[in-house]
């Protein structure tokens, strides 16, 4: 009984010694861009250029091949343009919108800081058989998380 106790006692130190005493926070933000709009972060700056393609398949349509989309968006601090990338998304449907897969996107190479990542990323809307979108008609839902420094 005694070695029992002295193993749980062992496994649950071995258990929780590499844990942060507290876990880290995130300041979350979230903002619906048109193309060509803005998502201000301080001195740091997130903007949805365009969609580059969208090749989502269609509600209402027998797809072979789920289709992805893929948005431009560039990053600025202190008014200076720092680069761009395309993040490409995979067709996972929620409702009428389109997750753009791969949430956790660093994006702390353009600001030179860590803990700056794009949580996710929403684009509406979703196509419709035998409907065209334009540019404009597009909307971006941006996320993004930025891990706060905690004394």
């Amino acid at each position: 009984m005694k070695i029992t106790i002295i193993i749980l006692a062992l496994f649950h130190s071995v258990l929780f010694a590499d844990q942060d005493p507290v876990p880290p926070k995130y300041n979350i933000q979230q903002k619906i861009l048109c193309a060509g709009d803005t998502m201000d972060l301080g001195n740091k700056a997130i903007k949805f250029n365009k969609i580059v393609s969208d090749s989502r398949c269609p509600n209402g349509v027998t797809c072979i091949w789920a289709g992805e989309v893929k948005v431009l968006i560039e990053f600025y601090e202190n008014g200076e343009f720092k680069g761009d990338k395309v993040i490409t998304g995979s067709n996972i449907s929620l409702g009428q919108n389109e997750v753009v897969s791969g949430t956790d996107i660093s994006i702390a190479e353009f600001f030179n800081v860590k803990g700056l990542n794009i949580k996710g990323v929403v684009v509406s809307p979703y196509p419709q058989a035998n409907e065209k979108i334009s540019a404009d008609e597009y909307s971006v839902n941006l996320e993004i998380s930025e891990r706060v420094e905690t004394d």
